[in-house]
């Protein structure tokens, strides 16, 4: 070879050993930074929980289900340039069986809860299990909720009144069975008893986690029970979105109304957060965010019973379509007279400053020995994020709260709140489910006898959380826009900025579903890694 070519052969050289080496000293530097210890590889000895095996199950199905939904509009919208959803079509039909997926981040993180009284009562990850006939409820709520979601996709998919009426009995008989389970979980973690020691009493966290799951099946029931079978043709079921505009139009507290009634499941999640962090470094909540916990938890109750009364007394429908199933959502909420307005008002308010509160207490968690003085652990990665998430779950709906109550005021934008609803909560709808995930990783990694999970596991949790405030930001910039057609009526540059953040809004959203698909492979194959 001439000089020339060797020379640049061993710059070539020189360059990859320089990656290699800036590769291998990033890896070193998040290794250290995140703590975790552990290597992907073959499957750990300590077989997976069946509580988390649950949780893979349900997250996967409520991912990959969202996913054929978005990447069915993606292909709407730019090859077709329709905004509306044709009603018969595979999107259509498959949106309004999501329905089935709203009630499955409150069943995975109520498994958890079951498993994480288990841990708490034996003293040790590795060993602590909740009884057999729990375990087998869980595996059976899981199968229960994909055959709800799958009768229903089989229900809109046949015309044929004798397929329909069976499918809907399998339905019905799927709801039983899913909420019969759930009732035997929640029954399993009340009656839990040590078996060496004192049975610990259930914590403030443990006892309001409850109370929300029951308080949430107890709704979803009652609007199973009396909501009329819906139909292809139904107005209420024609697009997407849970807000009713028509609503929000007769009264600026009908948005608000419908808003509080998504916080249940995210309270749940961090409830469970919370106390996963009190059993592993055995910390305690002080006496006044328990407080906050029940004040949150009391008013949450108290809004979803006023709800669901009004409810049966109006023969309302409930409708949970596309990617928004973030909870129960009305479609015509009640006139507001000046005591419902304070009513609301109230403990809407008690809601929030409970939530904040809680939020603040985490850090300052204290010991359950007295005789310990140290400063707590700094808070892990999945705490941090499910914290990230609550913060921008409950910020984001008190931003449109707040729109829609002074929407009097604000001129041209007072339609802003109400078009926005709608992309907003489909963006916050992975918000739950998505943490979740995040907790069943981090338990996992307490079941193999390590504090926290792989470092890139832990990069994959931040990346996720990022990716969802990124989506609900470019809802909040573009919905408004986007929802009405508007988009065609703006000049070049407009178009072009108002393109480019939905473009973001989508890879925000591949980034999500990849992070998951890499969470829930982190929790599958976990390993510690063997020190000399």
């Amino acid at each position: 070879k001439s000089p020339t070519s060797a020379n640049v052969c061993l710059l070539q050289h020189a360059a990859m050993l320089g990656v290699d080496a800036a590769a291998q000293h990033l890896e070193e530097v998040l290794r250290l930074h995140f703590g975790g210890n552990e290597a992907l590889g073959l499957p750990s000895s300590v077989p997976v929980a069946p509580a988390l095996r649950c949780t893979i199950l349900l997250t996967s199905l409520f991912f990959s289900v969202f996913l054929a939904v978005i990447s069915l509009r993606i292909s709407r919208m730019f090859l077709s340039g329709r905004m509306e959803v044709p009603t018969n079509s595979v999107e259509g039909r498959l949106a309004k069986a999501t329905e089935a997926l709203s009630v499955v981040p409150v069943v995975a993180i109520l498994m958890i809860a079951t498993r994480l009284r288990a841990i708490q009562l034996a003293g040790d990850a590795r060993f602590g299990a909740p009884p057999i006939w729990a375990q087998l409820c869980m595996y059976g709520a899981t199968f229960a909720c994909f055959c709800r979601f799958l009768t229903d996709v089989f229900c809109f998919r046949n015309e044929s009144e004798e397929l329909t009426l069976a499918a809907t009995g399998i339905r019905h008989t799927a709801t039983a069975t899913l909420f019969l389970c759930s009732a035997a979980i929640v029954i399993s973690t009340l009656i839990m008893e040590a078996k060496s020691a004192d049975t610990e009493p259930l914590g403030a966290m443990m006892q309001c986690m409850l109370t929300l799951a029951v308080a949430y099946f107890l709704e979803t029931g009652v609007r199973e029970a009396f909501c009329r079978p819906r139909k292809l043709e139904d107005p209420s079921t024609s697009s997407y979105g849970s807000f009713s505009p028509a609503s929000h139009e007769e009264d600026v507290f009908a948005l608000p109304a419908q808003i509080s009634l998504q916080f249940p499941p995210m309270l749940c999640v961090l409830y469970v957060a919370i106390a996963l962090r009190a059993v592993q470094l055995h910390l305690e909540p002080r006496l006044w965010a328990n407080c906050a916990m029940y004040l949150t938890t009391m008013a949450t109750i108290v809004q979803q019973a006023r709800a669901t009364t009004a409810f049966v007394q109006k023969e309302g429908k409930s409708s949970l379509l596309g990617d928004e199933a973030a909870g129960p959502a009305l479609g015509r909420m009640e006139s507001f007279d000046e005591k419902s307005k304070l009513f609301w008002s109230v403990t809407t308010c008690c809601i929030y400053v409970g939530t904040l509160l809680t939020l603040l207490s985490v850090a300052g968690m204290e010991s359950k020995s007295s005789s310990e003085t140290s400063t707590p652990a700094p808070l892990s990665t999945a705490m941090c994020c499910v914290m990230a998430l609550t913060v921008v779950y409950f910020g984001s709906y008190l931003l449109l709260t707040a729109g829609s109550l002074l929407r009097r005021f604000l001129g041209t934008w007072k339609q802003w709140a109400q078009s926005t609803a709608s992309g907003v909560q489909r963006s916050l709808a992975f918000a739950p489910m998505l943490c979740v995930m995040m907790i069943g990783v981090r338990m996992r990694a307490m079941q193999i006898g390590v504090r926290d999970p792989p470092y890139w596991a832990q990069c994959c949790m931040l990346v996720a959380t990022a990716a969802v405030i990124t989506q609900v930001t470019c809802s909040i910039l573009t919905e408004s826009q986007a929802v009405g057609g508007q988009i065609v009526d703006k000049d070049a540059v407009t178009k072009l900025l108002l393109l480019s953040v939905l473009g973001i809004r989508y890879v925000a959203s591949a980034v999500l579903f990849f992070s998951v698909a890499s969470l829930m492979v982190s929790l599958a194959w976990m390993q510690p890694v063997l020190e000399a």
